[in-house]
């Protein structure tokens, strides 16, 4: 699936986003890798009561976060964020975008 919107020079193809004059690639949380770090650069949730415990957790645009574990069939998964363990939903997983670090 492709959707290509010229004006911002944003391309989407299979829930991965690359801005093409910077040359950024965001993914969401449930399609990134193992051990990699990331930097979150957006939340996009509608219910604002998730958006608040997650706030609360560290949850915020610019914190580096990495995925521990992911259960099979769209399952929960488990990110480590400042120093703790947090599981959240696939669903909720898929709002969060990401950035990867270059270390």
């Amino acid at each position: 699936m492709y959707y290509i919107k010229w004006h911002d020079k944003l391309v989407v193809n299979d829930n991965q986003y690359q801005s093409i004059k910077e040359g950024v690639i965001m993914i969401h949380v449930a399609n990134a890798t193992l051990g990699t770090t990331y930097k979150i650069k957006s939340m996009l949730f509608d219910n604002a009561m998730v958006m608040h415990r997650l706030h609360a957790l560290g949850f915020t645009e610019g914190s580096e976060i990495k995925v521990r574990q992911k259960s099979l069939f769209k399952g929960p998964c488990t990110l480590d964020i400042n120093g703790q363990h947090v599981c959240i939903r696939n669903c909720d997983a898929c709002k969060i975008m990401l950035e990867q670090v270059h270390e």
